[in-house]
């Protein structure tokens, strides 16, 4: 995590302080008559991890698209490093790494060799892409099963390494869209102590949930109250709730 190194060295509150990587202002997406996402602001400055939590069908997945330059957005900004990040923004995509709800990997390849893929994928050859691949499979903790087809790993395994792919480039901002569905307790602890790892070496985490008890134990410190921004805004249900929310952080999902 070199480009995060320097950060992970300071004290919170000297984080906390710093130029936030990711500002989303006033997004807002509609089908229809049917409202999805509703004048959605909020920021996330480095070494944080900012949960949105709710049910299924709440537009969670419809706004981190919208954030990672995957979907048109019908009003609001987004920007990434001071960067509008749009649909066809490459060079501001390239700052984040974006981890799907689905398992995105070759289940007849190993993890080593889907990680030298994808590692290709950005441009990374020989001695940089090996030494990569060797410190992603330490950090998602499968150096000792590297060398398996991913066919042959457990749920939580294959999530883990999902989520090393989308580490491959040193990414600014890792979006992780639920990456704890379908996996045992073991695994999902294993994934969130490396979610918990990563925030604190500097990394911003954008970071979707249903599940209650994952969003407190990644956001230790509560800045508001369920249903109410800092200035007073009303919250309606299923919206965003960080470990750090700032003025402005307001709006409604679903």
């Amino acid at each position: 995590m070199a480009r995060t190194g320097d950060l992970a060295a300071r004290d919170p509150a000297d984080r906390a302080m710093a130029a936030p990587v990711l500002e989303c202002r006033g997004l807002r997406e509609a089908f229809g008559d049917l409202v999805a996402v509703d004048d959605v602001s909020f920021y996330i400055s480095p070494g944080e991890t900012y949960g949105l939590l709710g049910p299924n069908g709440a537009r969670k997945t419809t706004t981190i698209s919208m954030v990672a330059g995957l979907l048109e957005r019908e009003a609001g900004q987004v920007l990434v490093d001071g960067k509008p990040m749009t649909t066809t923004s490459v060079g501001v995509k390239a700052l984040c790494g974006y981890v799907p709800q689905e398992v995105a990997v070759y289940p007849d390849l190993t993890g080593r060799e889907n990680l030298r893929f994808f590692a290709s994928l950005y441009g990374m050859r020989g001695t940089r892409a090996h030494r990569r691949v060797e410190e992603i499979l330490d950090t998602i903790g499968l150096t000792a099963r590297g060398g398996d087809q991913v066919k042959k790993y457990s749920g939580g395994m294959q999530r883990r390494l999902n989520i090393g792919i989308g580490l491959l480039h040193r990414p600014r901002l890792l979006i992780l869209d639920e990456p704890t569905v379908g996996v045992d307790p073991q695994s999902r602890n294993a994934i969130l102590e490396s979610v918990e790892s990563l925030a604190s070496e500097g990394m911003a985490v954008l970071y979707t949930t249903h599940y209650m008890e994952e969003a407190q134990r990644l956001r230790p410190r509560r800045d508001h109250r369920p249903g109410q921004a800092p200035g007073g805004g009303h919250l309606p249900r299923a919206c965003g709730h960080g470990r750090r929310a700032g003025p402005g952080a307001r709006g409604c999902l679903g």
